[in-house]
């Protein structure tokens, strides 16, 4: 009887027992299954992933990192980047000690690099890796990825192209609206924005600007008596003079038909006025006509009132310049 209480009794611990390894067994199976599922989805990773235990030795690569570098996983699983040969020496050291120091700290490394993939070629990559340790066994680790930015960079590299060729365009159209195609000097269009700049800055760093206007003088009567040619050729030759006699700093602008006029930066009006002269006396000796006779300039000077608006310093400008035109023409006036 008591015996076979005692085989009752196992054959029921037997029977748990079995149970028990039915179910570890199941488990195990949906574990293993679940590992072949995430291996599987690692290894259809478009990109190269990589993952390396304690000592930075490789623990796995995906078939996309076997193709980038051309490596099989029975050959190197297990080695270090180290063992690469390869890659020069000095970045095997530099990629080792950089692996190490990334899984001793936890932390992530990143950054733009280029690799030399299996076929030879050179290809811009974004680099991804970061230290871990398995929060159930404490074991620390180092998980990374490579992207293959090659065709990014041959956008980018593009898109630079195209914006470069953009800004020059740009420059071109603002150097063209700004230009007077007759003499090449600023038009009057940047007049306003240019003389009001100077304005503002002569007020905020306390220097005096000037301002010369000349109109040439009976100009019509060239364009009537010896053709428009002439008349171009003579605005060409004034444009010339003023370019020649202007700082890097002054602004020379053809203001309209035979007008033209000069802001002049950092300068007393007694500069000003030898700057008129010279140039008053330059187109009387050198803008001569088939016939001889020369076309000469009347010319107005003023020293920029910081006080009041652009405006009605072009104003004074104005009345100054006919007013050297009423007193006989060919001079320079001031006030």
């Amino acid at each position: 009887m008591r015996f076979r209480q005692d085989y009752e009794k196992l054959q029921q611990e037997y029977l748990e027992l079995k149970q028990a390894f039915q179910e570890l067994e199941e488990e195990h199976q949906e574990l293993q299954e679940r590992f072949e599922f995430l291996m599987a989805a690692v290894e259809h990773l478009p990109n190269p992933v990589f993952m390396k235990d304690k000592d930075a030795r490789f623990f796995f690569f995906n078939k996309a990192y076997s193709k980038f570098f051309g490596m099989r996983r029975r050959d190197y699983v297990g080695s270090t980047v180290l063992d690469l040969d390869y890659l020069p020496q000095e970045a095997r050291e530099r990629f080792q000690e950089e692996d190490l120091r990334a899984i001793a700290e936890e932390n992530t490394i990143s950054y733009n690099t280029s690799f030399t993939t299996a076929d030879g070629r050179e290809h811009p990559s974004f680099y991804w890796s970061r230290g871990f340790r398995d929060s159930v066994n404490g074991q620390p680790g180092l998980v990374g990825e490579i992207v293959d930015i090659s065709k990014e960079r041959m956008l980018q590299d593009s898109l630079d192209e195209t914006i470069g060729k953009l800004r020059e365009a740009n420059e071109t159209l603002r150097s063209v609206a700004q230009t007077d195609p007759a003499s090449g000097l600023y038009n009057r269009l940047v007049l306003w924005d240019m003389g009001r700049e100077v304005l503002t800055d002569s007020r905020k760093e306390a220097f005096t600007a000037c301002m010369i206007m000349f109109d040439m003088d009976g100009f019509k009567r060239v364009n009537d008596g010896y053709g428009h040619l002439m008349g171009d050729d003579i605005l060409s030759r004034f444009a010339d003079i003023l370019r020649s006699e202007c700082r890097t700093t002054d602004i020379p602008i053809r203001y309209g038909g035979d007008e033209f006029l000069i802001i002049l930066r950092r300068i007393s009006l007694e500069d000003a006025m030898k700057v008129a002269e010279r140039i008053r006396s330059r187109s009387e000796k050198e803008l001569i006509l088939p016939d001889g006779k020369t076309v000469t300039s009347s010319v107005g000077v003023i020293e920029i009132d910081g006080k009041t608006d652009f405006e009605n310093n072009l104003l004074r400008l104005d009345r100054l310049l006919y007013k050297a035109k009423n007193q006989g023409r060919n001079r320079v006036i001031s006030e």
